[in-house]
């Protein structure tokens, strides 16, 4: 199987990445893509071949920490690899790993794709299986104010609306994340926003 790529970066959307004259399209994280620079500097994912009857799918993460979360998440029933790239779009994975160790569903249900039964799930199934990844070192932690937009955003998202939108969405509306609005007040104003008002 396929563990890692590295090559030259063709494009970011759809990601393809050229290794030895051979363009490798792979299914990457959004926060990964946001991260993508067409340059000539290599890049370099770790990766996971999905094989089915019909198709091949190589998934991709820039960072090996993410792949490592990824591969525990579709072992969960109920959890596919596209929803489990979905789950990791926004947060890097120490964030995610402390809240299913923690058992924070309230954070893991905001996450896109994520129901409240299968967030449940994941504190269930995953809860005391995460200790490696743990041990490798949390995430940095995000500041007050980063923290506070990525979770407008992901409720935003969980709700349908796409990354760009949101974000479109709050520069429309002049929010800043240091605000004394609560989270439901910033997305129900940022829903209003988006449907043009």
């Amino acid at each position: 199987m396929i563990a890692r790529l590295r090559g030259k970066l063709i494009s970011a959307r759809p990601c393809v990445v050229d290794v030895g004259g051979v363009g490798y399209e792979l299914a990457i994280p959004d926060k990964d893509r946001e991260r993508l620079r067409p340059d000539d500097a290599p890049v370099e994912f770790h990766t996971f071949v999905q094989v089915r009857d019909d198709r091949m799918v190589l998934f991709g993460f820039l960072e090996r920490a993410d792949r490592e979360l990824f591969l525990k998440l579709i072992e969960v029933t109920g959890v596919g690899p596209k929803l489990a790239l979905s789950v990791l779009s926004l947060h890097p994975a120490g964030r995610i790993v402390d809240a299913i160790r923690g058992g924070d569903a309230g954070f893991l249900k905001q996450l896109p794709g994520l129901g409240k039964k299968t967030a449940e799930r994941l504190v269930m199934e995953l809860g005391d299986k995460l200790d490696d990844l743990a041990a490798a070192g949390p995430a940095p932690a995000a500041t007050g104010a980063s923290s506070l937009r990525d979770e407008v955003v992901a409720a935003l998202t969980s709700l349908g609306m796409t990354r760009p939108a949101a974000d479109a969405a709050l520069e429309k509306m002049n929010w800043r994340p240091d605000s004394e609005q609560s989270v439901a007040d910033v997305v129900r104003e940022a829903l209003r926003y988006a449907a043009g008002r």
